[in-house]
C-alpha cells in the first residue's frame, strides 16, 4: 500500500492523459454512480466545482427521480462488478440519460461499450485507485466541456509533489498519537469529503473506527454530544486558509471547549481549492498508512467487506 500512496501524485499525471471519447455535452445535473472507495471520487468533484446545477452522488441502487435525458450519469466502479452501480447504469437507459463510464474493466465496461468510457489500470485495491478514478471523471467532464480548470489542476499536481516527502514524515509522528485513539475529523464544509477519505482510509487501511463532522451543521448538535467524550478520542480539525470567518469563529469556540483534550490542526498546502483538497486527503492516505505500520496490521485487505460480496453472491437470484 505504501509505494501506492507514495506514487499518488505520478497516477494523477496518469489519468490527465486518458480519453474517453466524450463529446461536447451540457448537462443539466450530473450524478456520479459509485460506492466506496470509487464514490469518494464524485463527492471530492462535487465539492471542488460546486456547478450552477444539480450534481450529486448516487450511493445505493437508484438514481435520483431528477434524472432525465439531459442528464449526466458517470458510473464509477473499479472492479466493474459493484452491483449498486450496475443497477443504476440500467435505470439511466431507461431515463435516456448520457451515460459514461470509468472502471477497471469487467461487467461494467461491457455494459458501456457503447458509452464514453476510460478503462483505468487493474490490480489495486479500489481505494488506491483513487487518482485514477477522480481524475478519469475530470477527463470527461472536461471532454464534455463542462470543465475547464487544467491551471488549478496543475497547480495540485505540483503541490502533492512538493508536500510528498514532508506529509510521508509528519504523518508517522501523528500516528504514534493515534494508535488507540478514535479520531473526530472535523472539517470545513467543503473539505467534507475529504474528511470522509480520511475516515474511510483509517477505517479500511488502519482498521479503525472515525467518524467525520462538517461546520457549521456540528455546532448545532455535535458540541453539546462532547461532554460525553470518551477519554481516548483524539480531534483533527481539517482547516483551510481560505475558510468563511464566520467558520473560524465556530472553529475558535470548539478549540476552547475542547481544552484539555488531544487537537491536532490539519491545513491543506496550495493556492487553489483543489491544491488544498487534495494535499489535506494525501496527508490522510499516508497517516492511514503508518497507523497500520503502527498497530502491527495489513493495510490491504478488507476481510469484512470481501465476506461480505461473496454473502451477497450467495444470495443472488
Amino acid at each position: 500500500m505504501w509505494e501506492k500512496i507514495w506514487r499518488f501524485p505520478e497516477m494523477c499525471e496518469e489519468a490527465l492523459s486518458y480519453s474517453s471519447g466524450m463529446q461536447t455535452f451540457k448537462p443539466s445535473g450530473i450524478v456520479v454512480a459509485g460506492m466506496g472507495g470509487s464514490a469518494i471520487s464524485g463527492d471530492i468533484l462535487r465539492d471542488w466545482l460546486d456547478p450552477p446545477f444539480p450534481f450529486e452522488v448516487c450511493r445505493g441502487y437508484h438514481l435520483p427521480s431528477w434524472v432525465s435525458q439531459n442528464c449526466l450519469v458517470i458510473a464509477i466502479s473499479y472492479s466493474g462488478e459493484t452491483e449498486e452501480t450496475l443497477s443504476c447504469v440500467r435505470e439511466a437507459r431507461k431515463y435516456g440519460a448520457k451515460l459514461a463510464g470509468v472502471s477497471s474493466g469487467g461487467t461494467l465496461q461491457e455494459e458501456l461499450r457503447d458509452c464514453p468510457f476510460i478503462c483505468v489500470p487493474p490490480g489495486l485495491p479500489s481505494r488506491a485507485a483513487f487518482p485514477y478514478l477522480f481524475f478519469s471523471a475530470v477527463r470527461i467532464l472536461e471532454e464534455a466541456g463542462v470543465l475547464e480548470r487544467r491551471e488549478e489542476i496543475r497547480e495540485a499536481l505540483e503541490v502533492l509533489r512538493s508536500v510528498r516527502e514532508r506529509w510521508a514524515e509528519e504523518t508517522r509522528k501523528l500516528a504514534e498519537r493515534l494508535v488507540e485513539r478514535l479520531p473526530f475529523i472535523y472539517t470545513p464544509p467543503r473539505f467534507y469529503s475529504v474528511g470522509l477519505r480520511m475516515k474511510t482510509q483509517l477505517n479500511e487501511n488502519s482498521k479503525i473506527p472515525a467518524k467525520v463532522e462538517a461546520f457549521p451543521e456540528l455546532c448545532h448538535n455535535e458540541i453539546v454530544g462532547l461532554r460525553g467524550t470518551p477519554p481516548n478520542v483524539t480531534f483533527l480539525l481539517v482547516r483551510d486558509r481560505m475558510e468563511e470567518e464566520r467558520i473560524r469563529i465556530r472553529v475558535e469556540f470548539l478549540k476552547r471547549l475542547l481544552e484539555g483534550k488531544e487537537i491536532t490542526e490539519i491545513w491543506g498546502e496550495g493556492k487553489g481549492l483543489l491544491a488544498r483538497m487534495l494535499s489535506v486527503l494525501y496527508l490522510g492516505d499516508f497517516l492511514s498508512c503508518h497507523l497500520a505500520g503502527l498497530k502491527g496490521v495489513d493495510p490491504t485487505p478488507v476481510e469484512e467487506i470481501s465476506e461480505l460480496k461473496k454473502e451477497l453472491q450467495r444470495h443472488r437470484h
